[in-house]
């Protein structure tokens, strides 16, 4: 559906549709990025995670030394440790997923602005009509609700990739794959 519509876009306004199709490698390198970041901080979540599951077990463990010599508040100091760089780390996942979505908006907003603008000296010119313009744009949404851009990630998707798009590409998958699949 989607290489049909684009075809259309391309029939109607060539130079417009390169423009908007800008959209899409723009995109495939936000989402690269955004995911190697992401798996990175998730790998020191986990060791974080591990660490202090670790100092828990140890501490009941040896609870009658820690006891024996007053250790307690140092234990529990640790801990405090442990469990702050946990939430840093969670703080900062987040963060960063909420940057690379603006910044993903940022760059659709922007090809929007200059598909828009060059549409306007188009209008002008009289290379286009205002009923191409206005079709050119509705494709535009119908493609951008159509496409789904991900990485090429064996971490994501990866039962819908096997099951529903056995011969998909691997940067360009209908929206069957979820979002939530993308952010977990």
């Amino acid at each position: 559906m989607a290489l049909v519509v684009g075809g259309f876009m391309v029939g109607l306004a060539p130079e417009l549709a390169l423009l908007a199709l800008l959209e899409v490698p723009l995109g495939i390198a936000t989402r690269r990025i955004q995911s190697t970041r992401k798996q990175a901080l998730q790998r020191s979540m986990l060791e974080a995670s591990a660490r202090t599951a670790a100092g828990v077990q140890e501490s009941v463990a040896a609870i009658e030394t820690i006891r024996t010599f007053s250790a307690e508040e140092e234990e529990e100091e640790q801990h405090r440790c442990n469990l702050a760089k946990e939430l840093r780390l969670k703080e900062q996942i987040e963060l960063e997923l909420a940057i690379f979505v603006l910044v993903y908006r940022v760059i659709k907003l922007a090809i929007r602005v200059m598909v828009l603008f060059r549409s306007h000296q188009q209008l002008r010119d009289g290379s286009i009509t205002p009923g191409v313009l206005v079709t050119f744009l509705l494709y535009q949404d119908r493609v951008g609700s159509h496409i789904q851009v991900i990485p090429w990630n064996a971490f994501v998707c990866p039962s819908d990739r096997a099951s529903v798009h056995p011969g998909a590409t691997p940067f360009l998958l209908p929206r069957c794959c979820s979002t939530a699949s993308m952010n977990s």
